[in-house]
This record gives structure tokens, C-alpha cells and sequence, in this order.
């Protein structure tokens, strides 16, 4: 009776441990995959941030002076649509955001921001998704970057930093008018993506990533 009261302790005894090792394993693996999907749905981010504000035609960003002795006109720089970031919720939960692409093989030659050149991030039902364009109804074409049967996305928030430099000192004339002088903006968005393990919620992550803006923004003008 003694051995088969110590048997059944030790038996007891491995199988509370086995137990225990079996679930670190599968709260390991939980942990493993939540920051692998984390870390891939920031890339994909990442990647197309880089592209935000490219202009197809740069050209258009530069003064051209006149040629053939007056006969073709200096061409005065214009402004590009596509460096605009802008975000529709107080929380940051979403961003927009514009860059050049070709549609059907054939680039943009317009200073107008076309459908297919329109994109952004948001948060919506636990799943984190990119929008790739727009619909024929003026819709964005959301496409889901999280799966939210494994992980649910809790919160994401963007946060825009700007720096600002005058360009004042570039005009002849002087610039004196107080926020209508030339000013390069500097951007880079700050995220944050915070996510539970469908599995098991006591398995939380949060990843948090910085992503400059290659493109910056000229606002403003010198006096004529």
C-alpha cells in the first residue's frame, strides 16, 4: 500500500509539471506567433509609408525659367497634392496618405491625386487593415493585414510629428508675412499596435515603431 501511495504521488507529481510544461509550451508558441504577425503587419506599413508623397513627376516641383528666348515661358513651381498625411479620428486609429502609381501601365501626368493613388491604415473590428486605392464608388479598398481568428487587435494609434524649418530666408523679396511664408515639414509617424492572443488572453503585445516621411511638405509662397 505504501508504494502504491508514493507511485501515485510521483505520478501526480509528473503530470502536474508535465501539465504546467505543456502550457508554457503552448503560451510560448502563442507569444512566438502574435509577434511574428505583429512584426510583418509593421512592415507592411513601413514599406508603403515610404512611398508616401512620391510625385510621379517631380518636375513639376521645380521653377523652370524661360527658354528660347522668351518664346517658351518660365513655368512657376507647383505645390504637390500627394504629400498630405491627415487622419479622421481623435485617437489617431487611422491614416491617409497619397503617392504616385501607375494605372494600367501608365503614370499620372496631372497635378490631380487619382483614385488608385489613395491609401491608408485604420483600426476596425479587432483587425488592422491597408487600403489599397479606391472603389468605383469613392470607397477605400480595404484589405486586412491581421487575422483576427488568431489575433485581436486591440488598439493602434498614429501619431504624426512634425517639424517645421522656415524658408523665409529664401525669398527676394524678404518674407514678413507671418504664416504665408515658404516652410519645409518634416514628418515621421509614430504607431503603436497593440494586440491579444485570440487563444489565450492573458497573452498581450505591443509593438511600436517610427517611420520617417521621405517626402516632405512645401507650404507657403514668397511675395510676388
Amino acid at each position: 500500500m505504501v508504494g502504491i501511495t508514493v507511485g501515485l504521488i510521483v505520478t501526480a507529481g509528473a503530470a502536474v509539471v508535465a501539465t504546467r510544461q505543456i502550457n508554457e509550451h503552448r503560451r510560448l508558441m502563442l507569444e512566438v506567433q502574435m509577434q511574428q504577425d505583429l512584426r510583418i503587419a509593421a512592415d507592411l506599413l513601413q514599406q508603403d509609408m515610404r512611398r508616401a508623397g512620391y510625385r510621379g513627376l517631380p518636375s513639376k516641383g521645380v521653377w523652370e525659367p524661360e527658354r528660347n528666348a522668351g518664346a517658351t515661358p518660365a513655368k512657376e513651381a507647383a505645390s504637390s497634392p500627394y504629400t498630405a498625411l491627415t487622419q479622421t479620428t481623435a485617437g489617431g486609429s487611422d491614416l491617409f496618405y497619397r503617392y504616385a502609381k501607375k494605372a494600367n501601365g501608365i503614370l499620372n501626368v496631372s497635378n490631380i491625386v487619382s483614385g488608385n493613388e489613395q491609401f491608408g491604415v485604420k483600426l476596425e473590428d479587432e483587425t488592422l487593415s491597408i487600403a489599397l486605392g479606391l472603389l468605383a464608388n469613392g470607397a477605400h479598398n480595404w484589405q486586412p493585414i491581421t487575422d483576427p481568428n488568431v489575433v485581436r487587435i486591440t488598439n493602434f494609434a498614429a501619431n504624426i510629428v512634425t517639424q517645421q524649418i522656415p524658408l523665409d530666408d529664401l525669398c527676394d523679396p524678404s518674407c514678413t508675412s507671418a504664416g504665408t511664408c515658404p516652410t519645409q515639414s518634416l514628418r515621421t509617424v509614430n504607431f503603436t499596435i497593440r494586440a491579444v492572443a485570440r487563444a489565450d488572453p492573458s497573452v498581450v503585445r505591443t509593438l511600436t515603431v517610427s517611420e520617417k516621411i521621405r517626402a516632405d511638405d512645401i507650404s507657403g509662397e514668397c511675395p510676388a
